[in-house]
């Protein structure tokens, strides 16, 4: 370990031990509801005469010491119930147990009473906590029509997510893109399959989980590598119910487009043994057929010719036919060693396998010549295209396993773990083949017909002419073997006390953690090119799709399990050495990376006053390797570039709450925090074409982003079951990150190019990479409100409605050489500006009706030039469920998922320029939970 973090060590443990002694009189507990089964997490108790509080966690469970003896009054406060209190009279000890509410039953997931129960759970804990959070309880992710974490977590204020194929994939916070944000499976750093920090969450099935908290407002002990937020997944355990539970889940859904109907099933099993001994298991399997049709164009650019903006360079047609299948297990284990030491291992492994089948009809070098504007479109004097299919089986595995414990002595508390994260996304099965027709001019040969932009019309006779499959050879076959890996080891130690200054119960805190991670890409693509092999040889009759959605024919040739073939047929001496050697040299990288974080806080209550306040040191130490290389050059002449880099940061933060009475509070914070880049931004790679007079490289130079986050809010719980909150945040950011390209003779003295010999950069002129800019900010709004309707009349009791707004803005400012300024003002990427979603659900004997809609606005998406960015439009999705209990052990259900048939749309600069437009259909959900 490294001197300077031996110093702070030591005194981090010398901080800890000039805590005030005091003495350890002690009162614990437990919250259940009414049938003392289930645990309530969130319930707030209350020693009346001394102004304590202290809240349940998620297993009911409550603890106050350094509590003179005495005799009091104890209150447990949980919205949805009424006021519980109890008298004790102590003396060293003593142990007092609440129940609250009415009785709770076993269903989905976890205990549940449906939707109500759902809200009530996710509004204590948000009301409890310290911090600022967002809480799916256990339930409601039964309570949609979710498939995975990421189509769950649309419904938390502020939050959104990224489409791939019609399921949720990437998660934004209060409009902050996946790489900003912090993903945890029980505490533990999800790592991410790609080479990127963001992790996908569509592999994830949500029935493993027990609920899901998004922490918006960090403290200093958790990791400080997120602007937006963190997203805490939590698993089963035995504990959270007393004795035996066995449920079975079996679910089918039918799809419009496929017209099939892909099973699901889940089984859940946990069991106490004793009061010591719990043991939870999940076990989830999921094969989800799924079609996309999809039309989409390579870009447009300003041609100087014809005066407007024009397709740059190719339209494409796509038709995605593939099979999702996800595979997931958990298995945990809590054992309570003795009356003081809690024991647990914590694992989860989850298996996603992608076998896709694309095929696509491009037509290509639109710009070839230059084309003709027309009253609703283009006319074009060029026609070329190329007919591919792509069989692609990409398999990812995410795993989690954490052992730790935690032990109480007296006022001490001693928190302990050991953690093994690692996630493997595999691209090692597949092939890509692409026939290529010749080209056939004249004047205005293809009319491009954008009277809808979103679904643009071909015709004229080039059209006819690229319809005719005989007019296709073989350009080239490729056989991918890639990999990703992400692996972390990490250690941390935490150790609490609590005392009292004067009259203010202190809770001091102090702990160590170290992280050790390591991401290897290793990119491999054999490019085969074959002569004379012609496509009417790898097609099949009737190759038309059926019930195709878009304004063109289009067809699955190449057929891809006759091209399948060509794997065995393909040798050695069909290889292109040289575009071989580029697509599997260039890519490879290994970036090690290590992070030793110290803190020390202390959460005060100071009458109706909480302050949560501390420092976190974080010290990153960077080891990374990768290559340089030039289209054409022979490998013999690749050059190994090794990059090391050590930083620090310290980190304060401050989180207030003020309760101003029994259902008012309000609360600020202020936290920094720092993101790394992204592992494809840093590695060290660099690849020059083959006149090397243009570099792609990335840079490991980056700083990463600093930010100083600020957040003001206030909850109003006006009735038994309601929360009325409203809060605006910013988000002062140092170091954004963003690709730039630039000019030999305009490059920035950050873009260190002294790691290249000067041959390589003699003839440079144009280097693309990756930059840090000046000063961004986010700044936003949120407000959410949930009530229970009964109140207003009793004809309305079991109703609930729902609903929350985010309204987001940011700005950057990007280099941009045709600026006269040089640069100009663009959103941070993938920041949504817009984000609502609203719900009105009936929870009510043996029903549990609900219908939500959910809307995230347009965000920029990719950069390409002022008028021509690339930005994904804005996104509506409308789904409802219907529950209905046929008695304690069984239920039924249907729900509807895209109910609008909304598509997903893309544009470059103005909603008239199409960059990609998809649809997927909607799906109908049918199943039955047998529970026991």
């Amino acid at each position: 370990m490294p001197k300077s973090y031996r110093s702070l060590l030591a005194l981090g443990v010398a901080s800890a031990g000039l805590i005030q002694v005091a003495s350890a009189d002690i009162i614990t507990g437990q919250v259940t509801d009414a049938s003392g089964e289930a645990p309530l997490q969130g319930a707030i108790v209350t020693i009346e005469e001394l102004g304590r509080t202290a809240a349940s966690d998620r297993y009911g469970d409550y603890r106050f010491t350094n509590i003179p003896a005495g005799d009091y009054t104890l209150s447990v406060s949980y919205i949805g119930a009424d006021k519980v209190t109890s008298d004790v009279s102590l003396s060293g000890s003593a142990t007092v147990n609440f129940t609250v509410g009415s009785d709770t039953r076993y269903m989905d997931n976890v205990l549940v009473v449906g939707s109500t129960a759902a809200q009530a759970g996710a509004i204590n804990q948000q009301r409890a906590s310290n911090a600022i959070i967002s809480v799916i309880d256990s339930d409601g992710l039964g309570n949609f029509p979710d498939t995975t974490v990421a189509d769950s977590l649309s419904r938390v204020p502020g939050l959104s997510i990224e489409n791939d194929q019609g399921e949720g994939r990437y998660v934004s916070i209060r409009g902050l893109n996946t790489d900003l944000i912090a993903s945890s499976i029980n505490g533990v750093r999800t790592p991410s399959p790609e080479d990127r920090r963001g992790v996908l969450l569509d592999g994830v099935p949500s029935d493993l989980l027990d609920g899901i908290e998004v922490q918006k407002s960090l403290t200093p002990d958790v990791d400080a590598d997120t602007l937006g937020g963190i997203i805490n997944m939590k698993t089963i355990s035995a504990f959270d119910r007393d004795g035996q539970f066995v449920r079975a889940k079996l679910e089918g859904a039918y799809n419009e487009i496929t017209e099939e109907v892909s099973p699901k099933a889940t089984l859940t099993y946990s069991n106490t043994f004793g009061d010591r001994l719990g043991v939870a298991v999940s076990a989830n399997y999921q094969d989800r057929r799924i079609q996309a049709h999809n039309n989409e164009t390579g870009g447009w650019g300003f041609n100087d010719d014809v005066g407007a903006i024009v397709p740059d360079d190719d339209y494409e047609m796509r038709w995605y036919d593939l099979t999702r299948e996800r595979i997931g297990l958990v298995a945990n284990i809590d054992f309570k060693a003795s009356e003081n030491t809690e024991l647990y291992l914590r694992t989860l492994y989850n298996q996603y396998t992608d076998d896709e089948v694309r095929n696509k009809f491009e037509f290509r070098s639109l710009d070839e010549e230059d084309p003709t504007v027309t009253d609703n479109g283009f006319a074009f004097d060029y026609a070329e295209a190329d007919a591919e299919v792509r069989q692609r089986e990409e398999v990812r595995n995410i795993q989690t396993y954490a052992l730790g414990g935690q032990t109480y002595a007296g006022a001490w508390q001693f928190d302990y773990e050991v953690s093994y994260a690692y996630a493997e996304e595999d691209d090692s099965n597949n092939h890509d083949v692409t026939f290529r027709s010749g080209d056939m001019e004249g004047d205005g040969i293809l009319q491009f017909d954008l009277s809808d932009p979103k679904k643009p019309r071909l015709s004229g006779p080039g059209f006819d002419f690229l319809l005719d499959p005989s007019s296709y050879e073989m350009d080239a076959f490729e056989r991918e073997y890639t990999t990703n890996e992400d692996t972390e080891w990490s250690g941390k130690l935490d150790i609490s006390r609590d005392s009292v200054i004067g009259d203010i119960p202190v809770t001091w805190k102090g702990g160590v953690k170290l992280r050790d991670r390591e991401k290897v890409r290793d990119q491999n693509l054999d490019v085969y090119e074959i002569d004379d092999v012609l496509m009417t040889d790898y097609i099949r009759p009737n190759a038309a799709i059926s019930g195709w959605r878009m304004n063109n024919p289009m067809f699955n040739w190449p057929d891809a399990g006759l091209t399948y073939g060509l794997r065995s047929v393909v040798t050695a001496d069909d290889l292109n050495e040289d575009d071989t050697n580029v697509e599997t040299i260039a890519g490879d990288y290994t970036i090690d990376e290590q992070i030793l974080a110290l803190y020390g806080m202390g959460t005060f209550e100071i009458d109706n006053v909480t302050v949560v306040a501390g420092l976190r040191f974080e010290g990153t130490s960077v080891d990374s390797t990768g290559y340089i290389f030039a289209e054409e050059d022979d490998p013999s002449n690749v050059l190994t570039r090794n990059y090391s880099d050590d930083y620090q940061h310290i980190l304060p933060s401050v989180n207030l709450k003020y309760s101003l009475s029994d259902n008012l509070f309000a609360r600020a914070a202020y936290y920094g925090a720092v993101v790394r880049p992204a592992f494809g931004d840093m590695a060290p790679i660099a690849l020059f074409n083959d006149d090397r007079d243009e570099l792609e490289m990335g840079n490991p130079n980056l700083k990463p982003y600093e930010a100083d986050n600020y957040d003001l809010s206030i909850e109003y719980y006006p009735t038994k079951l309601a929360v009325l909150s409203a809060g605006v945040f910013y988000k002062s950011i140092d170091n954004a990150i963003f690709p730039a390209t630039y000019d030999i003779s305009q490059l920035p003295a950050e873009v260190d190019l002294s790691f290249l010999p000067a041959s390589y950069v003699a003839n440079l002129e144009e280097v693309s990479t990756y930059i840090n800019v000046d000063r961004s900010y986010v700044r936003g709004v949120e407000f959410n409100y949930v009530q229970g309707l009964g109140f207003i009349n009793k004809s309305l009791d079991g109703f609930l409605l729902s609903g929350n707004l985010t309204l987001v803005e940011s700005q950057a400012r990007i280099p941009d050489e045709d600026d006269p300024r040089g640069t100009r003002e663009v959103p941070l990427l993938k920041q949504n500006d817009v984000v609502w979603n609203v719900a009105l659900a009936y929870d009510k004997g043996p029903w549990d009706l609900r219908v939500s809609a959910n809307y995230r606005g347009d965000y920029l998406d990719e950069l390409f030039g002022e008028n021509i960015d690339r930005y994904t439009d804005g996104h509506l999705s409308v789904e409802a469920s219907a529950k209905y209990e046929i008695n304690d052990h069984v239920q039924v259900y249907i729900e509807g998922k895209n109910l609008t048939d909304e598509p997903e749309y893309y544009y470059h600069g103005s909603e008239r320029r199409l960059s990609q437009y998809d649809e997927f259909g909607w799906t109908g959900v049918f199943g039955v939970r047998l529970t026991y």
